[in-house]
């Protein structure tokens, strides 16, 4: 249980650095609502693609490591597992954005977008209430 403390502060530095790239996504601005010419800031889908690749990466690495091992608490482990499948979700969404982007425009229509927006926000729920249950853990 010694390393456990550690593991915890890089899951948490993984999850920060998520949820910059979902801010960046999903936050409403109002530079991006209104379109004035040199103050727009197009979303770079591509970059955020790459971003999440390598934080899911870490996070699986993470994974790993604790899976099955004594003194890691159920409610971490399952925390990681959701944590890690909204982020992989949110990973190739951006790459479908991405791709939109580039001009294949009937690889993602809005309806599949619309329903992937309805199942990421889902996941973001599960991993929140699993978030809400390890902290009470954490703190008993």
């Amino acid at each position: 249980m010694s390393e456990l403390p550690s593991e915890m502060y890089k899951v948490h530095a993984i999850l920060e650095r998520y949820v910059a790239i979902h801010d960046k996504i999903f936050k409403f601005s109002l530079r991006g609502a209104i379109p004035i010419p040199g103050l727009f800031k197009p979303i770079d889908y591509g970059q955020h693609h790459r971003e999440l690749d390598s934080l899911v990466s870490e996070l699986e690495q993470l994974a790993t490591s604790t899976s099955n091992r004594d003194g890691v608490p159920i409610v971490f482990q399952q925390y990681v597992t959701a944590l890690l499948k909204t982020m992989q979700f949110l990973r190739n969404m951006c790459r479908r954005l991405y791709d939109k982007s580039q001009g294949d425009l009937r690889s993602y229509t809005m309806d599949q977008y619309k329903s992937d927006v309805a199942t990421y926000e889902g996941l973001v729920e599960e991993y929140g209430a699993l978030g809400s249950t390890l902290n009470e853990y954490i703190r008993k």
